[in-house]
């Protein structure tokens, strides 16, 4: 609900504060004290246009901010899903300027007017002249029919089916293809799958391609170390290497040994004999780094470069490497072989779909019988509230006609009509004349609907314009019971509605620095009599209108 309001520099409103409670609040005042004025600003909040000509004169901008209380886990999940953080609270805040810009901020985050709008359907409803009501959306008449008839057990049920059926109807819709496409389909696929397995990749083949051509590339630098390691070590032409200098040292010390019988000479040889072993093994293993060029270094290098153009091909086509080619090539394969086992799914997914929609329409059809019944007692409900508040030729009736095919919320189309004068056709709310009248069919509707609509604050301006005493008492009647369990704000100037009210709320004007400004005031009690007592008597109130007055309160308070 609305607990606080703050309005700035909106037209004759230098600054005011406004606290809301539950139960029904009324505003009242003077003519031109500024009535209209909260309810100009309250409509910034919803998202209505910006109009310029609201900004106080003199002054840059102008503000409103509110802030709204015990929402329900739905609305905290709907702000949500707008991409609003809320924890249970919502602080709006909107505010225009004279250069035209306008910014709007839900719980400190900057959002379009259209979010705003979105958000604030569910919060607020104004009926009023220039009011945004959610009611007069077509779209809205479905829900609204449904929270009368309470059958959220037989939507969802339907809607389940529903969603079932929706998914088969679209799986078999992707499978089914002319003869003709699906041949081209597998021979294509088939195609790219023989291409891939052509290649025969393998696992980091790449990688090593590259580093086989870096090494051919530095062929003979390469060369040139290897020969020179392998002649000083192993062999060499033109003078004897390390391994055949240890060689010569190893038969110089056998035949030293002959003679000299030594266990340390023993030990040389092997320590020798080891270390010809290793310098052997040096030799051969840098001899080996020019193994795989072959014979002919060039022919390796082209054979190379041959290799990585059918992967670079390859990459371009099916993946960014060689594990994401094989990956997309297996997907293929089951791609393949789905559209060759599609016929058999296709023929068991129009069992599913026969089935199911057997199955929805039946549920479609029980969730529009209840809603036929809950729109007849929703008219007679309707119809008899409207004779209450002296709308006695005003007729109220719901069209519920079949849609054309199945969706989301059913198979009805639901639109509320009304008909204003004896003999004319019912038309859609929205055609219908604006201002009190309309107001008061709004009331009738509301109050019917009073906790079902899942809105927790709706403000009346002006509902009991141009209608007689005995009638505004039944409004004001009406709005209290409306209030039960939700918010109810009214601009009135009538003192039947006005006494019905929980609390009540004086706007006024006054001088201030010579500039004309409108404040706000909560009234006790006695502060109440008096204004009734004004709404009643005009300028002269004597004591029998304060009487009046005070007895309206003590009535309407019982």
């Amino acid at each position: 609900m609305l607990v606080s309001l703050h309005i700035e520099n909106v037209a004759t409103i230098k600054s005011v504060d406004i606290d809301f409670d539950l139960g029904f609040t009324v505003l009242s005042g003077e003519t031109g004290a500024g009535k209209s004025i909260i309810i100009d600003a309250v409509n910034l909040l919803t998202g209505d246009k910006s109009n310029r000509e609201l900004i106080r004169s003199g002054e840059n901008t102008a503000s409103v901010r509110a802030l709204f209380t015990a929402l329900s886990d739905k609305k905290i999940n709907k702000i949500k899903e707008c991409g609003v953080d809320c924890d249970g609270e919502l602080e709006v805040y909107r505010e225009i300027g004279v250069n035209g810009r306008s910014l709007i901020k839900c719980n400190g985050r900057s959002v379009p007017a259209y979010t705003l709008r979105e958000i604030m359907r569910d919060l607020i409803t104004i009926h009023g002249q220039n009011a945004s009501q959610a009611l007069l959306d077509e779209q809205s008449h479905l829900f609204y029919l449904d929270a009368f008839a309470e059958d959220e057990a037989l939507l969802s049920d339907y809607q389940s089916s529903f969603a079932e059926l929706n998914d088969a109807v679209n799986e078999q819709r992707s499978l089914i293809m002319d003869e003709r496409e699906k041949q081209r389909l597998i021979e294509d696929i088939t195609r790219q799958i023989k291409e891939i397995d052509g290649a025969k990749l393998k696992d980091n083949e790449e990688e090593q391609l590259l580093s086989d051509r870096t090494r051919i590339k530095n062929l003979e630098q390469t060369a040139k170390y290897v020969k020179s390691v392998y002649r000083n070590l192993y062999h060499s032409d033109k003078s004897p290497s390390a391994s055949e200098r240890i060689d010569a040292a190893i038969n110089a010390l056998s035949s030293l040994n002959e003679t000299e019988k030594s266990e340390k000479i023993n030990e040389n040889i092997q320590k020798l004999t080891a270390f010809k072993y290793e310098i052997d093994d040096i030799a051969e293993e840098t001899r080996g780094l020019l193994s795989g060029i072959g014979d002919d270094p060039a022919e390796t290098l082209d054979g190379i470069e041959n290799r990585l153009s059918v992967i670079t091909h390859l990459k371009r086509r099916y993946g960014s490497d060689i594990n994401e080619i094989k990956t997309y090539c297996e997907s293929l394969r089951v791609k393949l072989d789905d559209i060759k086992k599609s016929d058999d799914r296709i023929a068991e997914l129009s069992e599913i779909i026969k089935k199911t929609k057997t199955e929805t329409l039946k549920k479609a059809a029980a969730l529009s019988g209840r809603r036929r019944e809950a729109a007849d007692k929703l008219c007679a409900l309707v119809s008899s509230e409207l004779r209450y508040l002296d709308l006695k030729k005003v007729r109220f009736e719901i069209s519920t006609e079949k849609k054309k095919q199945l969706t989301q919320s059913g198979a009805d189309d639901v639109v509320f009509l009304v008909a204003t004068n004896t003999g004319d056709e019912p038309k859609p709310l929205d055609k219908i004349a604006s201002g009190g009248e309309l107001s008061r069919i709004m009331l009738a509707i509301k109050n019917v609907f009073a906790g079902k609509d899942d809105i927790d604050t709706v403000i009346y301006d002006e509902v009991d314009t141009g209608i007689s005493g005995a009638t505004s008492e039944r409004i004001g009647n009406r709005l209290r019971r409306s209030a039960a369990g939700c918010q109810v704000i009214a601009v009135t100037h009538s003192a039947q509605v006005a006494s019905n009210a929980n609390a009540h709320i004086l706007i006024y004007k006054t001088d201030v620095d010579d500039r004309t400004q409108t404040f706000c005031k909560s009234l006790d009690k006695e502060e109440r009599i008096k204004e009734l007592a004004r709404i009643i008597g005009g300028v002269n109130i004597t004591q029998k209108v304060l009487d009046t007055a005070a007895e309206m309160l003590d009535k309407n308070d019982k």
